[in-house]
């Protein structure tokens, strides 16, 4: 796509900065983008050219950023939208040594301060807060250090990826409706048997919407 070395490294400077400006993982870009992440690793260090359409992508991924920037390096990233002085919106990673019930206090009200805030992901549906695994009861699918992002949800859907708000702690599990509890299945299931909830004792269900894998 660039004529010249020089053009390219230029290039791959100014994608950096953006992803760094971002907040996000060279895969989180990689994802953003629908480029296979070990493909953009190589363009990004240098040990492929730029693929045909790969600003395009960007651009398409992230349509606040500068088209002019982007490709000749005219402007500043954001043009006039956004200026670099503006604080970026943010949602907040819970605690690790969170016990669970009433989640809501850490990631809206009075315990939000315990939380490390984290520049939002916007390709993914909006969530309230992040979590990263800290086992890997969900194995394979879920591994210790993936981080799952959450939405409080009033509808559930059965059988899909949730985490439970509980007095005893929180569960993150694919969960069924059983009459007046909920069944909780773990994908690694000979490891770690399903077992049950009462609806009565959940405080919350929230709705797994999008999961980064940092390898």
């Amino acid at each position: 796509m660039y004529k010249t070395d020089y053009e390219e490294a230029q290039l791959r400077e100014r994608i950096l900065n953006l992803i760094h400006q971002e907040g996000i993982t060279q895969r989180a870009f990689a994802i953003a983008i629908n480029r296979q992440p070990n493909n953009v690793y190589q363009t990004l260090t240098g040990e492929r050219h730029f693929p045909r359409g790969f600003c395009s992508d960007i651009l398409t991924a992230f349509p606040k950023v500068n088209r002019d920037w982007l490709v000749f390096g005219d402007g500043t990233m954001y043009g006039n939208e956004i200026k670099n002085d503006v604080p970026k919106e943010t949602k907040p990673r819970l605690p690790k040594s969170i016990s669970g019930g009433h989640l809501e206090d850490y990631y809206n009200g009075e315990k939000r301060s315990l939380c490390t805030e984290k520049p939002i992901i916007t390709q993914f549906p909006d969530y309230d807060f992040s979590l990263l695994v800290k086992n890997n009861r969900m194995s394979p699918k879920y591994e210790r250090g993936d981080e799952l992002y959450l939405k409080k949800s009033t509808i559930i859907e059965w059988g899909n990826d949730y985490l439970l708000d509980t007095p005893e702690g929180c569960k993150f599990k694919k969960i069924f409706d059983n009459g007046n509890s909920v069944k909780c299945v773990s994908y690694n299931k000979e490891e770690y048997p399903e077992f049950s909830v009462p609806k009565n004792l959940i405080l919350g269900y929230y709705r797994l919407v999008g999961v980064i894998r940092i390898l």
